[in-house]
Order: C-alpha cells, then sequence, then structure tokens
C-alpha cells in the first residue's frame, strides 16, 4: 500500500498557475450600426440588451419576462421585457437572439452580453489555453484574442468593510 502511495507521487505533476486571459468580446452589427464589443459571457444564462440601446435603435420590445436578474453589487433588476430573435451580425452571418431588456447603463466596450445560449448557437470554443474564442458556426478559421480585464484598484479597506464588493463578477462591465 505504501509503494502504491509513493508510485502515485511520483507520477503526479504540478501545472503552472496562469493569470486571467480576460474578456472575449465580438464586433456586431445590429440594424446597420457597427458597434465594437459584444462581451461573451460563459456565466450568463441569457442575453442581455440594455434599455438606453433599444430605445435608441427602435425595437419593439414584449412585456413578459419576470425574470430577476442579480448584479455582483448585489442589487437587482427585473426584466420585465424581452426582444425576441434580434437579428446580430458577426462576421457574415446573421444570429437571432433573445435579449433580456434591462434598465442598466451602457458600456460602449461591452454594449451587450452574449450569454450560453448565443455562444451554443454559434458553436463556441473557448480555448484558454491559448486563450482564444472560435466561433465554428460562423468561421472554424477565425479566432478571436481576449480583451485585457481591467485590474481594479487596491486599496487598504479592511475584508469586512461593507463598501467591499465579492470578487465574483464574472466579466461584464455594466453599471446599475
Amino acid at each position: 500500500m505504501f509503494c502504491e502511495a509513493r508510485e502515485k507521487m511520483r507520477k503526479r505533476i504540478t501545472l503552472k498557475k496562469k493569470s486571467d486571459p480576460g474578456q472575449f468580446s465580438k464586433p456586431y452589427t445590429v440594424k446597420g450600426i457597427e458597434f465594437p464589443h459584444a462581451l461573451c459571457d460563459t456565466g450568463a444564462s441569457v442575453s442581455i440588451l440594455p434599455r438606453v440601446m433599444a430605445d435608441q435603435l427602435g425595437l419593439q420590445v414584449e412585456l413578459g419576462s419576470k425574470e430577476l436578474f442579480t448584479f455582483v453589487d448585489c442589487s437587482q433588476r427585473n426584466s420585465g421585457e424581452i426582444m425576441r430573435d434580434l437579428e446580430v451580425q458577426i462576421g457574415n452571418a446573421l444570429v437571432l437572439v433573445d435579449f433580456h431588456v434591462l434598465d442598466i447603463k451602457l458600456n460602449w466596450n461591452s454594449s451587450l452580453l452574449l450569454g450560453r445560449a448565443f455562444l451554443s448557437t454559434v458553436g463556441a470554443v473557448c480555448n484558454l489555453q491559448t486563450n482564444q474564442l472560435c466561433l465554428t458556426l460562423i468561421d472554424p478559421h477565425v479566432h478571436y484574442n481576449p480583451i485585457p480585464v481591467k485590474k481594479p484598484q487596491t486599496s487598504s479597506r479592511r475584508i469586512n468593510d461593507p463598501g467591499i464588493i465579492a470578487p465574483c463578477h464574472s466579466g461584464a462591465e455594466y453599471e446599475i
């Protein structure tokens, strides 16, 4: 038994720790208007469209969603509205996406949040070893590199300070 344990210890490998690769975002077009970044978020179960953007694009939204979203700062927003089958152009492909429309501040660096349903639809393959994202059903030969994550400024606050936000943020940079 001791020999088996020692043999397992000899075969064990230690992997080198890597840093955060960044955020995967894509340029896209909606209603003929080009936008530089749509955040591809593997941690999001839905896709989110800021209300101000829906209004500026003149989109007709439907009532009916009763979903409640909780953000990293513990604030909550009701969706209330859904934009179904919005045509989002990425590369030469049109992708129909259902968006929850939320009253959140628009961040032009990541104006749309594209969740797992979108990523599944386009056949997204996220390779964190090479730090590339490929939308295989749009173009299997195009690989996108991540945008570096901005590091939050550190301060000398104590951990039990109520101003500290839990570091469970999935990458979306939306403000409420």
